[in-house]
């Protein structure tokens, strides 16, 4: 018996997700008020804000995270207008076993997701507030692996499947940490009452094995200012916003890249913390980001999916093998509108309005299009026409078609979707009409699973029976049968070449009817 050793065969390397998870973790805070902040009347919100500060996985395929939770509460004194703010830090760190059993070609890339669940914020005392919360982490990590493709033995008839794929993912990632100062132009910053960081992507160029990435992250804030005209006054007695863009720039080294290959960036922002400067107007803004280039060029190749002798019994074990073809690429705007009810009394006027997107899924759906489905967050602070401050916020499902070609239901997407604007208008009902604009960018890939040889028997101790009463036989095939000349061929033990060249049949893939002559080989 001879069997082919498939370690020593050629590679074929396949992008697979090895896993998919995400961890949680709880939030914690018994905090007493320092002696300078006054009292506790009403607490106006409690927010949860979870970041990444590093990640790193081990050869034993563990995902190790140290996150940090940035708790913010707002709330009023008594007899107060101004707004006080608690900025707190809650760090913790996580190991994440993401087991898989295929040999890896390079480390899994790893994309990361931060959320917060749940928050609730309860005043103990006037002097002591206590924060039930908990943050989660949604986990997706892929990666190269590699398979072998058998080398067949002379003499054997081997059916091949050419099939159009993409090469090998050439990858490379760099973190970065970009300090910028932004002067708002206001006389004074008390503190940031929420603030968001939007990464885009405006240029990549590959030039001698090496990408050079450009964009910009938005920071876009709302910020309280101290109360000039009673200055013994604490917190903020109004509140302004700002946005600024922060260019970034990174060279990846990525050995073999070219003009020709596809190129998919990404820019991830991991952490983002802005910093007021004392009695001044200006911002500190420290981001820690994540750059990333995939590049990737069209191929094909011949895959032996069935296999047979005609001298000896056969034996042979398949692998499905799931083929990912080219990708292409998806970006679209969309815009969801949210009825938001304040009951807060008439207002008087709006701070600043956010949307966040949690929970996304984008899916094929069933008209061949991409549905993505999350929860949208709308939050709003403001005052009322009685000068008192008010925050309200909502949350609703939310779902929304996007237009994609070629989708089916083994079409896989990789994407991000960030809200990158929120706008809002008061309804003549005083409802607030809430308006946000969510992109979607996403790289689209089409699986295509193929029955691939995985080793091969050749049972030299079974010959095939020889009959030496005929020298060819006929056999009668009709078009609904689907016969070609592989499974004829394979039937009756003869080669394909042979039956082709006896039937001056032109191509093997072709079906056949009619009377076919078996050749004796």
């Amino acid at each position: 018996m001879e069997e082919i050793n498939k370690l020593s065969s050629p590679m074929v390397c396949v992008d697979e997700v090895v896993f998919d998870g995400q961890t949680e973790q709880g939030v914690e805070l018994d905090y007493v008020l320092p002696d300078y902040f006054p009292d506790i009347f009403k607490i106006l919100s409690c927010t949860l804000t979870p970041q990444i500060i590093s990640y790193s996985v081990s050869g034993d395929m563990r995902l190790n995270i140290d996150g940090i939770v940035y708790i913010k509460v707002l709330y009023l004194a008594e007899n107060s207008e101004n707004v006080q703010c608690v900025d707190q830090r809650y760090t913790y760190s996580k190991i994440v076993d993401m087991n898989h059993n295929n040999a890896f070609s390079a480390e899994p890339v790893v994309t990361m997701q931060m959320k917060s669940d749940y928050c609730s914020c309860r005043a103990v005392s006037p002097r002591r507030i206590d924060v039930r919360g908990a943050v989660s982490c949604r986990i997706k990590a892929s990666a190269c692996v590699e398979y072998s493709l058998p080398e067949m033995p002379e003499g054997l008839q081997v059916r091949t499947a050419e099939v159009d794929c993409c090469g090998k993912t050439l990858f490379a990632q760099k973190q970065l940490t970009v300090r910028e100062e932004i002067d708002t132009g206001a006389s004074g910053i008390a503190f940031i009452m929420q603030c968001s960081a939007v990464p885009k992507v405006t240029d990549l160029r590959v030039i001698a094995d090496k990408a050079v990435l450009k964009g910009t992250v938005t920071i876009n804030a709302l910020y309280g200012t101290p109360d000039t005209e009673h200055p013994e006054n604490s917190g903020a007695a109004n509140t302004e916003k700002m946005t600024a863009d922060i260019p970034i720039s990174a060279i990846l080294d990525i050995d073999g890249i070219t003009s020709e290959h596809r190129t998919f960036p990404e820019i991830f922002v991991m952490n983002c913390e802005l910093i007021p400067k004392a009695e001044s107007g200006v911002l500190s803004c420290e981001l820690l980001v994540e750059c990333r280039v995939r590049a990737q060029t069209e191929d094909s190749l011949n895959i032996a999916t069935d296999v047979y002798s005609t001298e000896f019994e056969t034996e042979f074990t398949s692998n499905l093998l799931k083929i990912s073809e080219q990708p292409r690429t998806l970006s679209q705007n969309f815009t969801v509108h949210t009825d938001l009810s304040t009951d807060k009394g008439e207002i008087r006027s709006v701070w600043d309005a956010s949307s966040e997107l949690k929970n996304a899924v984008c899916r094929p759906d069933e008209d061949g299009n991409l549905k993505l489905t999350g929860q949208l967050c709308v939050a709003v602070y403001g005052v009322n026409t009685d000068g008192v401050p008010f925050f309200c916020e909502k949350q609703e499902p939310l779902e929304q078609t996007i237009s994609a070609e070629n989708v089916n239901d083994n079409t896989v997407t990789d994407f991000t979707a960030n809200v990158i604007d929120t706008g809002f208008s008061i309804k003549p009902d005083g409802n607030l009409d809430i308006t946000s604009t969510i992109n979607i960018e996403a790289s689209l890939h089409n699986i295509k699973p193929v029955e691939a040889i995985d080793s091969v028997t050749v049972c030299e101790d079974k010959p095939k029976p020889k009959s030496d009463e005929f020298a060819l036989r006929i056999c009668y095939t009709d078009s609904g049968n689907q016969s070609d000349c592989w499974s004829i061929a394979k039937r009756y033990n003869t080669t394909v070449k042979a039956l082709m060249e006896e039937n001056d049949i032109e191509s093997c893939d072709e079906p056949l009817s009619g009377m076919i002559v078996i050749p004796t080989v």
